[in-house]
């Protein structure tokens, strides 16, 4: 199934968490999440995560924009780095971009804040 459709299919699931698509110039894949991130968001954009490793180019990098993202559960931190060993195996890499404190407080506590390429975060 297309990108754009498995991107679909999620938005109209989630009227409380959004995900929007970008392809900026520089090359990159832009995904940005807002809403909650808890355990039925994880487990549903799963397979918009994994169409878009597929998608991307080799050597490329996907960006998971975490601005607008109120919370997420040990669960969707779950997801974000299984994303990450997936893309790093492709290689690819992931960064996760502007993540709220919340957000990062949480990651904090799990001890994972470390293993992931973060750019522009919200501290």
């Amino acid at each position: 199934m297309p990108l754009e459709q498995i991107l679909r299919d999620y938005n109209e699931g989630h009227p409380n968490s959004q995900a929007q698509l970008r392809r900026p110039e520089s090359g990159d894949l832009v995904i940005a999440l807002s809403g909650e991130l808890g355990m039925k968001a994880s487990s549903d954009i799963a397979p918009l995560l994994d169409a878009a490793l597929l998608e991307c180019a080799p050597r490329g990098r996907i960006v998971l924009d975490l601005g607008s993202v109120g919370y997420i559960s040990s669960t969707g931190v779950g997801l974000l780095a299984t994303t990450m060993v997936k893309a790093e195996k492709i290689a690819l890499t992931l960064v996760l971009r502007s993540i709220p404190p919340r957000v990062r407080s949480i990651m904090d506590t799990l001890g994972l804040t470390s293993y992931f390429n973060v750019d522009g975060s919200c501290d």
